[in-house]
């Protein structure tokens, strides 16, 4: 969902350390990248030993923690232990991203089960017994993703469920509510920027290439102005896309 962003090359690191340790982190650790609620930290352990701390910064927990002698390993091996921390950090966004989507569409089948009554145990029978044919059962499954899809993308409905089955949950409440709108924005930011791409392409396919006129300065010896003009003309002539003003 969420983005990761970079403060601290992974090649700059140990140098970051070396012009630091003696500075500001004495005081504090120095972030290396963020990626939702997941922090990278750098942080000096000693004079020659500097930490990559994997935080979780809603939480206020260490989720992976390693050091390094800088005395006896190389800038590549701390290069590569900050690339894999960053990769470390964007699987756990991903799976807190995941979990927290998957409660909320959670909220959505149960309520989708009330909307359908009766017929909700109707469906759950199809779905366990095989049709040869299929295509009525499958048009049911594909009305319940509609149904997912389709309201989770409408902000307003996604924050009145929330509401409503967190309504005794302040703390989690205002989790999910952030959660929703950050994760909706980017999906359907994501889907705006596809359509405006997929139109821009039909509206220049249909107008096709467009020709555009340019101007240019040249400057040319020759004895006077019309053997300037001359020499112009030779040089380009044969290409009927160059229109002189004589």
């Amino acid at each position: 969902m969420s983005r990761m962003f970079r403060y601290i090359p992974n090649e700059d690191v140990v140098k970051s350390f070396l012009e630091l340790k003696d500075s500001v982190l004495k005081e504090r650790p120095v972030v290396i990248a963020r990626h939702g609620d997941y922090t990278l930290f750098l942080k000096r352990i000693s004079e020659k030993e500097l930490g990559l701390t994997i935080e979780n910064t809603v939480k206020h927990k260490v989720c992976q923690d390693r050091s390094y002698d800088v005395e006896k390993t190389s800038n590549e091996i701390v290069a590569r232990g900050v690339r894999h921390a960053c990769q470390k950090m964007a699987e756990l966004c991903d799976a807190d991203v995941n979990r927290r989507r998957l409660q909320i569409w959670k909220w959505y089948i149960m309520d989708w089960q009330q909307t359908v009554g009766q017929d909700a145990k109707t469906l759950m029978e199809k779905e366990l017994t095989w049709n040869e044919d299929g295509t009525e059962t499958e048009n049911e499954v594909m009305d319940i993703e509609a149904y997912l899809h389709g309201d989770y993308l409408n902000m307003g409905h996604t924050l009145g469920l929330i509401e409503k089955y967190l309504a005794k949950d302040k703390e989690h409440l205002e989790v999910f509510r952030n959660f929703a709108i950050a994760d909706i924005m980017e999906m359907t930011g994501e889907d705006t920027k596809d359509r405006s791409l997929a139109l821009a392409e039909e509206q220049r396919a249909r107008e096709g290439m467009k020709k555009h006129t340019y101007q240019f300065t040249v400057s040319v010896e020759a004895t006077d102005k019309e053997h300037a003009r001359q020499a112009l003309l030779s040089y380009l002539a044969g290409d009927d896309r160059i229109s002189i003003q004589k």
